[in-house]
């Protein structure tokens, strides 16, 4: 597991990942501290959440968490998570790794964690690079939500939540990237594969036509988020949008391991 993890953390990819949603939260605060609004939000924010950016760095890092969540983020956990067996296979080092004495069960479930540990990081790192910025930009405080205030370690909790949330709702984003990393023997291939599906179903989603369809598609909560900054919090469609990744990331997770365990890679 150490050997895969330090492997991964010295790529040019993950460091370009990660680094790139460092950058995010910067060029936003930069954006926000040089730009003058009068808080109307132009119309193109129903959820009012950009409309009060500038009032803290909490307040900040929930605007950088929800500017990042339905594209970016998921298109970083699917090159994190895409990218790790089909790599190996690009390279030819995969027969290799199967020659040794590690059942293909152990070996794929090791690069599924640490997949999905570095997926779990680059929320983190929106997180903190967004109080980092918005700490210099806007200084600390309480937060103010479309639906009331928060106290600041009521509100760092909130935050908190909210990332598990989002990133609990890329679980199938991760499980479909890993599934076409084992089919594929091009990273590219599995990566924009996976950003593509997640474009169609995002439009399916917004496909009113579809009907009650659109319910088990697995975006169809991921804004739910916005409940946990509500006093109390709404769960009603949290529970149900962290329900309805489970038997999406089972089918995935479930057919990589069925064809990586039925897979030729020695030949």
């Amino acid at each position: 597991m150490r050997a895969e993890l330090n492997r991964q953390l010295r790529r040019r990819r993950t460091l370009l990942g990660l680094g790139g949603l460092a950058l995010v939260p910067v060029l936003l605060a930069l954006a926000f501290a040089l730009t003058t609004g009068d808080g109307d939000g132009g119309g193109g924010d129903p959820t009012g959440l950009f409309d009060l950016t500038r009032l803290s760095a909490l307040n900040f890092t929930i605007t950088c968490v929800a500017a990042t969540a339905p594209f970016l983020l998921l298109s970083v956990i699917a090159l994190f998570t895409g990218d790790p067996v089909s790599s190996e296979a690009s390279w030819g080092s995969l027969r290799y790794l199967l020659t040794r004495p590690v059942s293909r069960t152990r070996l794929l479930g090791r690069k599924l964690v640490v997949g999905l540990g570095l997926s779990v990081a680059a929320g983190l790192v929106v997180v903190v690079s967004g109080l980092v910025a918005g700490t210099i930009a806007f200084g600390w405080g309480p937060v103010e939500t479309p639906f009331g205030a928060l106290a600041e370690g009521e509100a760092v909790v909130r935050i908190l939540a909210i990332l598990g949330y989002v990133l609990w709702n890329g679980a199938w984003v991760a499980c479909l990237a890993f599934a076409l990393s084992v089919v594929t023997d091009e990273p590219v291939g599995a990566v924009a594969g996976t950003i593509v599906l997640v474009i169609v179903v995002q439009i399916l989603d917004n496909i009113t036509a579809l009907g009650d369809v659109r319910q088990w598609l697995p975006v169809h909560e991921s804004a739910a988020w916005l409940g946990l900054l509500a006093d109390p919090p709404r769960w009603g469609d949290l529970v149900r949008g962290m329900w309805l990744q489970i038997p999406w990331a089972a089918l995935f997770l479930g057919f990589a391991w069925w064809r990586f365990l039925r897979r030729d890679v020695l030949s």
